[in-house]
């Protein structure tokens, strides 16, 4: 029966396609009725989607189904390495105490809203469900009973802290990086965990602004001392700083808020248009408040359900410019992407209007975005042509470290530290 279900879940990934080319997989929607998917943590003080072995904390996935009829969804999890590839040697009874899978019974129509959806909510682990690994973990939601019928994948972390990480950010000494860059430095104290090959029985991943796109994975320590891995001055840890985003406000559906142009309703829906953004490329920096990426469902006034009474637009993104960057794609990127980098993100230029543009239906709230570039035939996105990258910049930074001792059958997640730096 275990490997009756664990080879049914892969056969089904790999039918339709969710790992990409490094066999790992991503924060992705595979049905185009399904929006705004988050992980809520009910444990206020950590802002990410991790939750810790055998603690009362729950996380929650909630997403819209912009439909009139409710559907039959499900769930399980899928256990991952570090590099989100599923572990090789686990069976689901693995690492699930309790239901393998289960129905999401959670759900509410939309309340007066000009485009119905229906609310899905599920909070995890419970009583039925609990998890007896820490690791990588991926939410598998999908439709109908059947596997094969995807609807949505979604990371999160299950943490069992042995170890203490000690970050040590700062600004890079290198004359080409010290004006534009963050340098993360940090040492991890593993002296809880009995180990005679610390050099290649861990692995740190560290994210800046929970992306994934940038995110720094397999980092060598510059050496080992005492019980302790030091990680310093070496270019593995080394981000762009960026700039401070860009937010958009339109809580409230009737009045322009922060960075709103213009509000109307036409075919059915509202459409928000925000102010005709100017690059910041090459400008100096200028300090403002944000959310370091993040994004709020939200309404005003405040006496009405966000999950239920939010209405949905389409939102007019538009970035000036004279002339279209050389042998580039400009993207926009925010936690509404899932900080995972999109196709569907991408911007198109139009030269009569001497503008990039993207239209993206977004539920009402709060949105923290910027527009970064990536050259062609290159992986990665940067900030300098479009937004501009200070090394001033204010960015929340996650430390993860993993272990994997002889003999294990997968990875664990030992160590976490979020903070913010600069």
């Amino acid at each position: 029966m275990k490997l009756h279900l664990k080879s049914t879940i892969l056969s089904s990934l790999l039918l339709i396609g969710l790992f990409n080319q490094a066999n790992s997989f991503k924060n992705e929607v595979f049905k185009n009725s399904i929006k705004t998917v988050i992980i809520e943590n009910e444990n206020k003080l950590i802002d990410f989607p991790l939750t810790f072995l055998n603690s009362p904390h729950q996380l929650t996935i909630r997403f819209d189904d912009i439909a009139n009829e409710v559907k039959q969804y499900s769930y399980t999890f899928i256990h991952c390495n570090s590099n989100w590839e599923q572990s090789k040697d686990l069976f689901t009874s693995d690492y699930i105490d309790g239901y393998e899978e289960e129905e999401i019974s959670d759900y509410q129509l939309s309340v007066n809203t000009a485009v119905n959806y229906i609310h899905y909510a599920q909070s995890f682990p419970s009583e039925n469900l609990k998890f007896t690994k820490s690791g990588n973990y991926i939410l598998f939601v999908f439709e109908d009973a059947d596997k094969s019928k995807v609807v949505l994948t979604q990371k999160f972390y299950v943490a069992n802290i042995k170890t203490e990480v000690t970050p040590k950010p700062s600004i890079p000494i290198e004359f080409d990086y010290k004006y534009t860059h963050h340098q993360i430095d940090f040492n991890v104290n593993y002296q809880l965990i009995k180990t005679n090959n610390a050099l290649n029985e861990f692995r740190v991943v560290v994210l800046q602004n929970d992306r994934m796109d940038n995110l720094k994975k397999n980092i060598r320590p510059l050496y080992v001392k005492q019980n302790e891995l030091i990680f310093s001055n070496t270019s593995a840890t080394r981000f762009e700083a960026g700039n401070e985003y860009r937010i958009l406000d339109f809580r409230d559906i009737k009045l322009k808020g922060n960075g709103v142009e213009q509000i109307f309703y036409k075919d059915s829906i509202y459409h928000v248009l925000p102010f005709k953004d100017s690059k910041r490329a090459y400008l100096k920096y200028s300090s403002q408040y944000d959310h370091n990426g993040d994004f709020f469902t939200s309404l005003l006034p405040k006496n009405r359900n966000p999950y239920l009474e939010s209405e949905y637009a389409f939102v007019h993104f538009r970035l000036g410019r004279k002339v279209p960057l050389d042998n580039s794609t400009v993207f926009l990127i925010g936690a509404f992407t899932s900080n995972e980098l999109k196709r569907e993100h991408s911007l198109i230029y139009k030269d009569s209007l001497e503008h990039y543009e993207a239209h993206i239906m977004l539920k009402q709230g709060v949105y923290d975005y910027a527009y970064v570039a990536m050259k062609n035939k290159t992986s990665e996105l940067k900030w300098e042509d479009t937004d501009g990258s200070h090394h001033q910049t204010e960015n929340n930074y996650t430390i993860l470290v993993y272990y994997k001792g002889f003999g294990q059958d997968a990875e664990q997640l030992v160590g976490f530290k979020r903070f913010i730096f600069q």
